[in-house]
């Protein structure tokens, strides 16, 4: 049963109809929490407004009158599984899934292509190859480093020598790797001395030019339309910059939006006081308004990020039907992470909350310099390579964070800096924000770089920043 105390705030009723897709409208926000309406809640997820998307001030009344019947179903959902949305078995699956994956890629490498199961590798001893994933990662009394490694049957401890170049090599929880070593049978149980690790890692290759004319995918990320800060003359101006006669404005076939594209309500305490427009359907008409202005000839792409009013956990799906139907039909709406084929390049587009996990554990990554958590993570060939951080993933048959395919693009976003670079073949950036500096980025002294459109050319390794500020 839903725990009528989960309602006793905002942010726990926004969270609730959140995770349904569905807006709450403030006046209707109003009317509950004055009401203390409690468990009553759950009676508003009826077909007409599952269907709309929607909760109004009037749907609140009508359930007050008792026009709203309970859903029967509603009844007996936990407000924690809607939350975690996962069972242990829906872990197990979604760890399988990854190792699978993982596995297929790095078998790949011809290095390690004729790798063993762990069982048989105890078995055989002597020198082995075999693919795990990282349980466990200690340090020894005498400096070595060890490593937890499972199959899908089972597991071995992996000894990493003090003077083998390899122990510098940053290992993390939950990523998938090869392992070619030799097992020693002499210990309480067989374990493997570690000679070379093999990561799935991205293949290097050239970009190579067509020796055509420019054709570009632009990337913007984290809007923010409905705050204080955000930057409506930054904005206005890269809007009209593409209705200008201008040689690359021209040759601007595909804009990405790659999620916080609003900056919703109910996200993180006191946040009413920082916006400008309390109704996140407002908030997305308002971008509505401005994207009817781009030209139709170019292919605008939308996506969900976590101000975004979808579930929190990732993968976000599309954004509801109420949300989608403000805007006009040239406009597509992707979910987070998604990959799209442009003139036969492949753009991965994910919008970046696991950067804040890969900032605390690659080295010498910051906010201002996140180059290095992005190549981290496509060399795991994850989109989030640590479970159980500050990244929620809701546990699924398929994991949807593996880069099963090499992009040629890779967007982020997230926070609010701008970076980009090039790993092995693949330009990556962290898209600009549309966003001013927020307390909180005082507070942390972080100051972001606002107001950058990057474009890429699909025809050859040229990329533009264009700022607009």
């Amino acid at each position: 049963m839903i725990n009528p105390r989960a309602f006793n705030n905002k942010e726990g009723v926004l969270e609730f109809f959140q995770s349904k897709g569905i807006l709450v409208s403030p006046g209707a926000l109003e009317s509950i929490m004055e009401k203390g309406m409690g468990s009553l809640v759950t009676r508003l997820l009826s077909p007409e407004i599952i269907s709309s998307g929607y909760i109004s001030e009037g749907d609140v009344i009508k359930l007050i009158r008792g026009d709203i019947a309970p859903d029967k179903e509603i009844k007996e959902i936990n407000f924690d599984d809607i939350r975690t949305g996962s069972s242990i078995d829906d872990f197990q699956k979604l760890f399988r899934s990854r190792y699978d994956k993982l596995k297929k890629i790095i078998l790949m490498s011809s290095k390690i292509r004729s790798a063993s199961d762990i069982k048989n590798a105890k078995r055989s001893g002597g020198y082995v190859k075999i693919v795990g994933m990282v349980t466990d990662i200690s340090e020894t009394k005498n400096g070595h480093k060890r490593l937890i490694l499972e199959d899908l049957d089972e597991s071995i401890e992996a000894i990493i020598m003090k003077d083998n170049p390899v122990k510098k090599e940053l290992i993390l929880n939950d990523e998938v790797i090869g392992v070619m070593g030799s097992v020693s049978t002499t210990g309480k149980s067989p374990a493997i001395f570690v000679k070379e690790i093999i990561r799935p890692d991205i293949p290097d290759r050239a970009i190579q030019s067509t020796g055509k004319e420019p054709i570009y995918v632009a990337s913007i990320s984290d809007i923010h339309v409905g705050s204080k800060t955000f930057l409506k003359d930054g904005f206005r101006k890269m809007i009209s910059w593409i209705n200008s006669s201008d040689e690359d404005a021209q040759r601007l076939k595909y804009l990405i939006l790659s999620g916080d594209v609003v900056d919703g309500i109910g996200v993180y305490p006191g946040q009413d006081k920082d916006l400008e427009y309390l109704n996140p359907i407002d908030q997305y008409s308002i971008l509505s308004d401005y994207l009817r202005e781009i030209p139709e000839d170019v292919h605008v792409y939308v996506m969900p990020g976590n101000h975004d009013t979808v579930r929190l956990a990732e993968p976000q799906p599309l954004f509801s039907n109420a949300v989608r139907g403000l805007f006009p039909k040239n406009i597509k709406f992707l979910p987070n992470p998604y990959s799209l084929t442009l003139e036969d390049k492949k753009v991965m587009i994910y919008h970046g909350m696991s950067l804040n996990d890969m900032v605390e554990l690659v080295p010498g990554a910051n906010f201002e310099s996140i180059g290095g958590a992005i190549e981290a993570i496509l060399q795991r060939r994850h989109l989030s390579p640590v479970y159980g951080g500050k990244t929620p993933i809701i546990p699924s048959d398929t994991d949807y964070h593996v880069i099963e395919e090499v992009p040629d693009i890779f967007i982020t976003g997230h926070i609010h800096s701008h970076y980009v670079g090039n790993y092995k073949g693949v330009r990556y950036v962290n898209s600009s924000t549309w966003q001013s500096q927020t307390d909180y980025q005082k507070m942390m002294n972080f100051a972001p770089d606002p107001c950058i459109m990057t474009m890429f050319d699909l025809n050859s390794a040229s990329i533009i920043n264009k700022k607009f500020i």
